[in-house]
């Protein structure tokens, strides 16, 4: 199965999410937990991106 090229605009579309995400959990709610469930992602995909 091919891989997928990713556009610049998509990376930088994913980026920006994850950042949103991030920003999120660090500014708003102050909790990690509850910022992975409004966004429907899990805490392991969370620290991985801000680990990133």
């Amino acid at each position: 199965m091919p891989e997928r090229v990713w556009s610049e605009k998509d990376l930088v579309r994913r980026a920006n999410r994850r950042l949103a995400v991030l920003r999120h959990a660090e500014e708003v709610s102050g909790n990690v937990a509850a910022t992975c469930r409004y966004y429907g992602i899990s805490r392991n995909i969370f620290y991985r991106w801000k680990r990133r």
